[in-house]
């Protein structure tokens, strides 16, 4: 009795350790030990290469961002020795920081404070008086030709300002425009950095659908009971496979003509979830529309048919491949996903069949 409940006690992990040694057996079949070993040893120099790659685009990316913000950095202590030339008070303050600014910048570890060097620059903007007329004069053009690059919203009223604008009104103006520059500039930043963030979670939500459509097929195969597999699950986790491959298909036409909050909106993860949901409950009633005489033609698929084509036992998967009924099964529930229209579409066009049969009656 002990050694049956021994023995039943192993049968998990027995079980488990074939179906890894079976998933092996699948993977490796017909391949030579040595050109296993040959794949490893290239695997292994493929992944090297892709990091040395990887941090190589960063280092350059870091070394990009610190000559820009050093540049900045110049440019205002350029500003700030005019403003020393006209006015011989003391600019401790504003030297300090500016200091400060350049010694983080220069570091081994990046620290760009761009609060701070924004805050300076309108310092030192303000030092500016009545007798500054042409230095004024000279930061407004050249900012100027920066915001109408930058295409500011405000730059048309900028643009349009009388050019025997007093000096003080010029300075006004001229903070005011650098200011709407700054907080261009940093929405800029908070955009790419959101933009980056909902790539890379509808990436990752279109890997997972893939590897799970993947496990259902290697966990339920089709070829080894007909009548086990009855394809809906693989048709829902299509669906959702479908409705991530669309998020990120639009993502670079959709973010590049959306606003920062708009984005933002979208990065929640419930957000995506729903739409993740939808396309899985749309290739689900699609799925079952198949099964009616709503849909037919020789583009729908025969549920009773699913399976692979091919011959061999169930460890000889690697040979196989979907049949036609199969494939279709995985092209409506995908573009089922992809398109928000295609399923409300269709149960609009139903509806108003069944509405004229009705009336006809």
């Amino acid at each position: 009795m002990a050694n049956d409940t021994a023995a039943a006690g192993e049968a998990p992990s027995a079980e488990g350790g074939n179906a890894l040694t079976r998933f092996w057996n699948d993977l490796t079949e017909g391949i030579a030990d040595s050109t296993l070993v040959v794949g490893a040893l290239l695997l292994g120099v493929v992944l090297y290469l892709c990091y040395k790659a990887w941090s190589g685009s960063a280092d350059e990316i870091r070394k990009g961002k610190i000559a820009r913000f050093q540049q900045f950095l110049q440019d205002q202590k350029w500003r700030l020795d005019r403003l020393k030339l006209r006015h011989p008070e003391d600019f401790g303050e504003e030297e300090a920081v500016l200091t400060n600014l350049r010694t983080a910048s220069e570091a081994p570890v990046y620290n760009a404070d761009w609060d701070s060097a924004y805050a300076l620059e309108r310092a030192l903007i303000e030092r500016f008086t009545a007798e500054d007329a042409k230095e004024i004069e000279y930061d407004w053009l050249r900012n100027l030709e920066q915001a109408r690059t930058m295409e500011i919203p405000e730059f048309s009223a900028y643009e349009t300002l009388p050019a025997d604008t007093p000096p003080l009104d010029r300075k006004l103006a001229l903070s005011k425009m650098v200011a709407d520059m700054q907080w261009a500039r940093a929405e800029a930043y908070a955009k790419r950095k959101v933009a980056v963030a909902f790539v890379s979670r509808t990436g990752f939500l279109m890997v997972v659908c893939g590897v799970l459509a993947g496990s259902f097929l290697y966990i339920d195969p089709p070829f080894v009971d007909a009548g086990k597999f009855s394809g809906l699950d693989f048709a829902v986790i299509s669906g959702a496979f479908g409705a991530s491959f669309f998020m990120l298909a639009r993502s670079q036409n959709a973010l590049s003509g959306s606003t920062y909050s708009e984005i933002r909106r979208s990065l929640d993860w419930p957000l995506l979830f729903i739409r993740l949901t939808f396309g899985a409950a749309a290739a689900a009633a699609l799925y079952f529309f198949f099964e009616t005489d709503l849909l037919g033609g020789q583009l729908a698929p025969d549920l009773n048919e699913i399976k692979y084509e091919g011959v061999g036992g169930a460890n000889n998967s690697a040979a196989r491949v979907p049949n036609q009924d199969m494939a279709l099964l995985f092209f409506w529930s995908f573009l089922a996903g992809f398109s928000e229209r295609l399923v409300p579409s269709l149960l609009r066009g139903k509806e108003e069949e069944i509405v004229k049969v009705k009336q006809k009656a």
